[in-house]
């Protein structure tokens, strides 16, 4: 007899309008036809934690072979994971993780996915380092927490702070690019020191090229930013943007399923976390990371 085909579910935190999310769930596919797995993708289609654990509970009446999970804010989807491992469905953390210690932590297997406090100080460095800025400012494009960018903030005002520099934080709402745009142009009018600009990925990023339109011309920064797309491609190539943080999406969704696979079909399960960034992409590798985009793996 031919064993059961294995479902597995991924639940995710997405945007709408994040490409980051599409090289991710293609690498969700990939690895379902190479196990020869079903896969359903679920995600809310705007921020909210609390939509996500409740396609975490749906999921778990489907009784599937395992879940894969983004953790963006703890409160909201600790009782729902908890209550799928305790019906014996193995969780792999993707993306975003549950920051706290191991016996407090939701008891997943493992995470998969970005070093993101290392991956902000590692941002921070890189500006201080080629730049020398007089100060900095971070955009995050959720309006709410969201562990990856607190994560990533943090480290990138600790990397500032080590040097006596200051950092602040802009929100802005992701999914409305005008809004965006207008509210990095008023901040950056406003504040005149500030010559040194992270963004948390592809929303940001392209409200900080389209602030550039919204400024005097004699207004000038630095940008550097999170994530991969032809977005930021091009704006490492024009100049508009000195480089970006990469966390190999591909990766976390590939190697989620494959690692899913093994565990319930093989019993493997890995000792630790797997880390799929942080890696810097500048001028320096911009053709082999604009190679990625092309294939849709970056």
């Amino acid at each position: 007899m031919r064993p059961k085909r294995l479902k597995f579910y991924a639940i995710t935190h997405d945007i709408l309008g994040d490409v980051f999310w599409d090289v991710f769930r293609r690498g969700l596919m990939d690895a379902a036809e190479r196990y020869d797995v079903d896969v359903e993708h679920l995600r809310p289609g705007k921020f909210s934690p609390e939509i996500q654990a409740g396609l975490i509970e749906g999921a778990m009446h489907a009784q599937p072979d395992g879940i894969i999970s983004t953790i963006p804010r703890v409160e909201a989807v600790d009782a729902p994971l908890r209550a799928v491992i305790q019906r014996g469905i193995p969780v792999i953390a993707i993306n975003a993780r549950d920051p706290r210690p191991q016996g407090e932590r939701i008891p997943y297997l493992f995470y998969i996915g970005g070093d993101d406090t290392n991956a902000g100080r590692l941002a921070g460095n890189y500006l201080i380092g080629k730049l020398s800025p007089k100060s900095g400012m971070c955009v995050d494009h959720y309006l709410h927490d969201h562990i990856c960018h607190s994560d990533r903030y943090q480290g990138f005002e600790q990397a500032f702070g080590a040097k006596g520099l200051r950092s602040d934080r802009l929100r802005v709402p992701g999914g409305d690019a005008e809004a965006c745009a207008r509210a990095v142009a008023e901040y950056l009018t406003e504040n005149t020191g500030v010559d040194a600009v992270l963004t948390l990925g592809p929303p940001g990023a392209q409200a900080v090229i389209d602030a550039r339109k919204l400024v005097p011309h004699e207004r000038q920064w630095a940008h550097m930013t999170f994530d991969v797309a032809q977005p930021q491609i091009d704006g490492i190539r024009s100049g508009d943007i000195v480089a970006t943080i990469d966390s190999q999406q591909y990766l976390q969704g590939y190697l989620s399923v494959q690692q899913m696979w093994l565990h319930v079909a093989q019993g493997f399960t890995m000792a630790d976390d797997i880390y799929t960034g942080p890696a810097i992409v500048d001028a320096s590798n911009v053709d082999a990371a604009e190679d990625g985009v092309r294939r849709g793996i970056r």
